[in-house]
């Protein structure tokens, strides 16, 4: 696990967040069942327009956690909470699964409602052209920039960073993730 990129104490970007065994099952678990699970529109806590809705990214298991989904990411919350880049040990975990298909994407907002301290995005996709688009956009008054995706990668952003996701151009391949809440 090594922290590649931060953000004064408000982004961390992790290269190789898992070990490499937990990371290939995680993913071919998530690319065999993918086409299996009933996905739906990412629910969001910021005014948006319309067309930002209609292209909005899937989730699944956003609102309700089923048994099956807590055990498959056991292992992941776990990791998690116990990197060493940021303290999570007291805080709460929520995760589900995030699929951007094409043209779908985020507008930018700063997670600044409710008790949400941070949201990371895991990156599933193993392979990922930087001509593909998904990357996450983040801005601030003192600089601006991007995290492209990159296999079994995490990226951490604190409440109050203002950021985005760009649109999947890439009609054949789905920008795969693990997004998780994180609550005091």
């Amino acid at each position: 696990m090594d922290l590649a990129f931060s953000f004064q104490d408000k982004l961390f970007w992790i290269h190789n967040f898992l070990p490499q065994e937990i990371y290939k099952k995680m993913y071919v678990e998530f690319i065999k069942n993918r086409n299996k699970l009933n996905f739906t529109k990412s629910s969001v806590a910021w005014n948006t327009f319309k067309e930002e809705v209609d292209n909005m990214s899937e989730s699944y298991n956003q609102q309700n956690q089923e048994d099956n989904l807590q055990e498959y990411l056991k292992t992941y919350h776990s990791i998690l909470k116990n990197q060493s880049f940021v303290n999570f040990i007291n805080f709460e975990l929520k995760s589900h699964l995030r699929i951007f298909k094409y043209n779908q994407h985020l507008a930018w907002h700063s997670d600044e409602k409710g008790n949400r301290q941070y949201a990371a995005t895991f990156y599933l996709n193993k392979t990922w052209n930087d001509n593909w688009g998904g990357e996450l956009m983040f801005k601030s008054k003192e600089a601006s920039g991007f995290i492209p995706i990159l296999g079994n990668s995490l990226v951490v952003v604190k409440k109050g960073l203002i950021h985005k996701v760009n649109s999947n151009l890439k009609k054949t391949h789905p920008r795969l993730s693990i997004q998780t809440w994180i609550n005091s």
